[in-house]
């Protein structure tokens, strides 16, 4: 069993700003990932299962080099969370390849509205009237970009569901995620075990679904090791290992970063047209997300945590 030593006291210090750092770079890593997906020729079906199979030995090895453990009893405590993550990328990757990047990241985008109603019961966090004000302005922007892509042909009303599918998947994973850290959970530990149980239902499932493996071709191996990766390895472990000296809702607020990213990626290597709204709507939301980090409280915080399993 895992035991794990934390001190706390009063202090915006060090650990949290080191935990914002990390927060906006697996934000980076993670606006990587629906470029990556995009370029994928497999069906999602196909090519998620191998992705996550992938990861299990990557992240395992990460765990055990960060000093957790991959126990039969982390597997078991994970088994909803891992559930939950299958789910939510087989979705979010279906979006990304059937609608615009622009939308499939805007609607996701909508998980702060999420956490500002269930942070205050499940978390104890009190938002402040300048942190919900600027999520209003923030969804304004969102709204922007969404409706402006009405006009580009690459969006798509499958693609779009997807999206809010995973919205609502990703929000639940995102709240077990957070209280399991704030339980005192390894982060290394915690993901391997998330990993596997994704690739055990994930698998079963793409073959009795038909998926054709062998539609996996040269190009994609490349995109999916990308993918374990950058917005895996990188953006999972950094984003797990943040949520547990961030508040939840600031967490969520910086995530809105990634879309904006995203969209200019997609411009960039895709040729995905962007109207003048939609760019003047990842401004304002932007702003909103830079005076939110501006004005953050980090009055209370976990300032060490045991990097070895005792």
């Amino acid at each position: 069993m895992l035991r794990h030593k934390e001190t706390h006291h009063e202090t915006g210090g060090p650990q949290h700003e080191l935990a914002l750092l990390a927060c906006v770079a697996a934000v980076l890593a993670w606006s990587v990932g629906p470029l990556l997906v995009r370029g994928i020729t497999a069906p999602s079906i196909a090519f998620t299962p191998i992705r996550l199979l992938l990861s299990v030995p990557v992240m395992t090895l990460s765990a055990y080099m960060s000093g957790g453990r991959l126990t039969v009893e982390m597997v078991k405590r994970c088994f909803v969370p891992g559930v939950l993550f299958a789910a939510s990328m087989l979705s979010g990757f279906m979006s990304f390849q059937h609608t615009s990047i622009a939308n499939a990241t805007l609607i996701s985008a909508l998980q702060p509205v999420l956490m500002l109603l269930v942070a205050p019961r499940l978390f104890g966090e009190r938002p402040t009237v300048l942190r919900i004000c600027m999520c209003v302005v923030a969804l304004g922007g969102v709204s922007m970009v969404v409706f402006a892509a009405q006009a580009n042909s690459e969006a798509g009303l499958s693609g779009d569901l997807y999206a809010l599918i995973n919205l609502v998947v990703w929000s639940a994973y995102f709240v077990v995620a957070k209280r399991a850290r704030d339980a005192g959970t390894h982060a290394g530990s915690f993901l391997a075990a998330v990993f596997l149980v994704a690739t055990l239902v994930l698998v079963p499932v793409a073959i009795i679904a038909g998926a054709d493996f062998a539609l996996v071709d040269g190009n994609d191996w490349w995109l999916i090791a990308a993918q374990v990766i950058i917005p895996g390895l990188i953006g999972h472990t950094l984003i797990t290992w943040a949520t547990r000296y961030l508040d939840i809702t600031l967490v969520s607020l910086i995530n809105l970063l990634s879309p904006a990213i995203s969209m200019a990626g997609a411009w960039i290597l895709y040729s995905q047209s962007m109207q003048v709204l939609q760019v003047v709507g990842a401004v304002v939301m932007l702003i909103a997300v830079g005076v939110v980090v501006r004005t953050r409280n980090a009055s209370v915080q976990p300032v060490a945590e045991a990097i070895t399993a005792e």
